[in-house]
Order: structure tokens, then sequence, then C-alpha cells
């Protein structure tokens, strides 16, 4: 056994850097640590990469994890959202990213005795981006990329390489906007459009990889071999082989919808009228938000084009009664407008330096969009219906752009899961040896590795697998257990991929 070096770093003031007191956790006051990062399950269609967590049991007999200790060195700064990683090294390796997230909540616990412990926990990126609802403005012919742009910006996620990994999508969506949403649903219908993989990586980044990530470079070469042969370079500790049945589909369904942009007409009125007309005192601003469609029962593909902005007169009308019958001042009326794809925020301003303006007409024009009847498809597989009964796994985006797409999307997935695909838990201890450690610091999501299981293990499997999911456990003695969560690539090894692939390598057409 060798003993890792590791690194528990919170950056309590938020300041971009590791080096202030009390960053970098002592580690003989680290008494475990788990974290984990991934898909939910090993599969790469039926399974989601969840947000990250991490979760750290730090002695605390000093009362520095209290939130209301003033002696406290972090006192004031044991706040949400604080970046948090764990670093790990090997006598060859310098510090490499193990995990990396945001702070959610750290909490003390007092024990009989004089003990005194201090829960640290984390999410990762994904957690970080779900705390609100997101709005993304209306935009059409988009790649999947570039919307997946559009949703980390509004919510609020860092841009450029430090905090983002884009692959180019291969899918381009006709129409796109989003609103009162959360981020990562968000994210896992375009995921799904594309066919890719939406992930965290080790390194705190948020990464899309389109649907040809694994079908080049080293999705296409094994990385490392684990194997249960007497004198493997690497061996596991456990094994076990999840049951292929659940993610067994021979009947794969689409929709694919499609948009009608209508000429322009009011699409939201303020229903208070005469004696309820809303007033404004002179000097203040008060905000509308005009809504289309205009309840949460409409039907949800609806949208805007593009609203109109709000005119005074046309749209908006200030008198000084509420029925309208006193002198109309809308030219002292103050008009701001922000626009999403179902909302317009309209913020009207009484300039008037003495008379109460009432509102007696707001509207909002723009032109809507509203969604054609979907065209539905549908591709089957009658041999594997007859070996394990009918099982449909439908389209879980309605972003496919056309039916062509769709019938292609259908028919890649199906030659794939109408049969059985080996899916892998295994696990092995980190600090055995220093191979083992550098594996476990090198080792990331997508990769692609080789698994030996017919000597002892006796599974009869040796082939390769990609890495879906990462654990990690780590305890007071430092005794770390790494635990993989794999599917088979094996299905995906004979896919022809134009501009990649070479001639007679490969025997069916990617999509």
């Amino acid at each position: 056994m060798v003993v890792a070096t590791y690194k528990l770093q919170v950056d309590w003031n938020n300041d971009g850097d590791w080096g202030d007191t009390g960053e970098e956790i002592d580690m003989g006051r680290v008494r475990g640590i788990t974290c984990s990062f991934g898909r939910d399950r090993a599969s790469q269609l039926t399974g989601k990469s969840k947000a990250g967590k991490l979760r750290a049991t730090l002695d605390n007999r000093s009362g520095d994890y209290n939130a209301f200790n003033s002696s406290s060195p972090i006192y004031g700064n044991i706040l949400p959202g604080r970046p948090v990683r764990l670093l790990g090294t090997s006598t060859t390796q310098s510090d490499q990213a193990i995990w990396q997230g945001y702070l959610t909540k750290v909490t003390p616990q007092v024990h009989l005795g004089g003990d005194a412990t201090a829960i640290l926990e984390a999410t990762g990126g994904l957690g970080q981006i779900n705390l609100d609802q997101i709005e993304v403005a209306m935009v059409t012919s988009q790649r999947t990329d570039q919307i997946v742009d559009d949703i980390l910006d509004a919510a609020g996620w860092g841009s450029g390489g430090t905090y983002r990994s884009l692959d180019t999508g291969k899918t381009t969506i006709t129409r796109y906007w989003k609103s009162m949403s959360y981020a990562v649903p968000a994210l896992q219908e375009v995921e799904s459009t594309e066919g890719g993989f939406l992930r965290e990586g080790k390194d705190g980044k948020i990464i899309f990889d389109n649907r040809h990530h694994r079908l080049a470079g080293v999705g296409l070469t094994s990385q490392a071999t684990y194997s249960d042969a007497s004198g493997a370079a690497r061996v596991y500790s456990a094994l076990t082989q999840d049951s292929p049945l659940p993610s067994i589909f021979n009947i794969f369904s689409a929709d694919v919808q499609g948009y009608t942009v209508a000429s322009l007409a009011t699409l939201w009125t303020l229903s208070e009228s005469g004696s309820s007309s809303p007033a404004i005192s002179p000097g203040e601003a008060r905000t509308w938000i005009a809504r289309y469609p205009t309840s949460a029962s409409a039907n949800s593909a609806r949208g805007v084009d593009a609203w109109t902005t709000t005119a005074s007169t046309t749209d908006a009308l200030l008198n000084s009664s509420a029925d309208g019958s006193g002198t109309n001042i809308t030219s002292d009326l103050g008009i701001a407008v922000s626009k999403s794809s179902e909302t317009m925020s309209i913020t009207l301003t009484n300039n008037n330096a003495s008379t109460v303006g009432y509102v007696t007409k707001l509207q909002a024009r723009g032109t809507a969009v509203t969604a054609d009847d979907p065209v539905a498809i549908e591709a089957t597989d009658a041999t594997s219906q007859t070996a394990f009964g009918k099982r449909t796994w439908p389209s879980k985006t309605p972003y496919i752009p056309t039916t062509d797409e769709a019938f292609d999307w259908a028919n890649f997935n199906l030659s794939i899961y109408k049969d059985p695909t080996a899916m892998l838990r295994m696990t092995y201890f980190a600090n055995r040896d220093t191979n083992a450690l550098n594996e476990m610091l090198d080792r990331d999501l997508s990769e692609r590795v080789t698994v030996v299981a017919e000597n002892t293990a006796d599974l009869a499997i040796d082939r390769d697998f990609f890495i879906e999911a990462v654990s990690h456990q780590i305890d007071a003695n430092r005794l770390h257990r790494v635990t993989y969560l794999l599917s088979d690539a094996e299905q995906f090894s004979d896919w022809w991929v134009w501009g990649t692939s070479k001639w007679g390598s490969s025997t069916r057409w990617a999509y």
C-alpha cells in the first residue's frame, strides 16, 4: 500500500485563489471524504448526469466551522457557493483535480464526551446552476452547443474554457426558447436532441460531448486495462455486472415539432380597468409583466417571436382619473421594457411632478409562435420484441428538427439497445500502489477502458467500456476506494463516421 497526498480546499473569501487563512484544510482534521460525479446509471441511453456531490467529515473541536463563532478565522465566510476542490498527488504526478464544485452547507455536530465534528457538503456545477429558474430568449437555426451556451449564460455560469468545454453540435435546432425552467432539465433536453453527453468534469467544468465524441480519438482506444488475471498490472477488488434486461428497448419513437409565426397582434392586455385602474404616484415607477401564453394551462409550445416595444398612447394611457374621464397625462409617461421568449416586463414611470396617474390602458403586442401538429415516427425490431417483449423508449426532447433525423436517431439507438448490453460497477483501491494511484488521477468520464473478467471473476468478459460515473471514498486512514460505472463500448465500435473512420474499418453509418 502507498499513502497518497490529498488537499481539501475551500475558497472561503471567494477571491479566486486557495491560499488564504483556512482555505487549505489540514488533512489531519479530515476524518473521511466521499465524492462522486457522472451519470446516475451505467447506460448511455437511460443514464443522465446528476449533480456531483462531496461530503467531508472534519474535526471541529476548535470551533472553526461554527458559523456563529466570531473567533473563527473564516467567520462570516461560511457561505453557500464558495468553491471547493479535492486534489491528489503521487510520487510521479503533481496536484491533480479529483473533484471540484461549490459549498452547499457546513453542519457542526457536538458529541458526548467532548468530540466535535463538522460535515462539509458541496455540489458540482450542475447543482450550482440549478438553483433558480432561467429565461432563454428565442433563437432559430442554432446548433445544440450554441443553445447549451445560451442556457449556461442564462444560469449565470462563467464563460470561457475555465468553466465550460463544448463540442460543436451535430444537430441544428429549428427554434428554441425557454421560460420559467430550471437549467439542468433544459440542458438535458438539448443533450437528448444531440444524442450526446452533458456532464461535469473533475476540474469543475460543465462539458458537452457531441454524439461523435466517443467515435474518434481516445474514444476508440482503451486508456487502461483492469483485469482479474494473476500478475495483472491493474486489478480491481470488486465487480458487479448489472442486469442488461431493464436497458433493452426495441421500439424507439419521436415527435418532430414544427412552428408557425403569426401576424402582429395584441398578446396581452391589463385586465384592471375603470375604477380598478392601477395608480402611479408622481415620480413612482411600477412594473407589469406581460406573458404569452396568458396562463399556465395554455399550450406550452407557444412563445413570442418578437415583442413590439410598448408605445405611449397606442399601448399605454395615463389619466388623472381612474375611469379615464380626467386629464390625459400620457405625455408624462416614461416607458422601459425587457423582452424574453414568453414575457415582456413593462416599467411605467409617472414623470408628472404633482398628479397621480391612473393606467387606463396597457397592452403588449407581438408576433406569436404556435406549435404545429407534431409528426410522429417509430422504429421497431420484431426479433427483439419476440425475445424480450415490447419495450418502448420515447424521445426525451421536442427539438429533433426533421423526420429524417428522427428516423436516424431511432434506427441508431435501436441497433444498439434491441439486444443486451454489458454494464458494470467496478471498484479498486487507489492506494494499492503508485500505478493504481496514477490511474485514479488520470481517468475521467467518457474515457475508454478494458475490463477482463474471465479468470477468477468468471464473467466471460474481456471487452471495452466507457466510464460513465466516478465515485471516491477516502477514510481516516487514507484507504481510498474508487468506483466506476461502466457502459459497453463494443456496441459503439463499428460505426462509420465521415472524416474520422477508415474505409473497411466500420460497418454501420453513424448519424
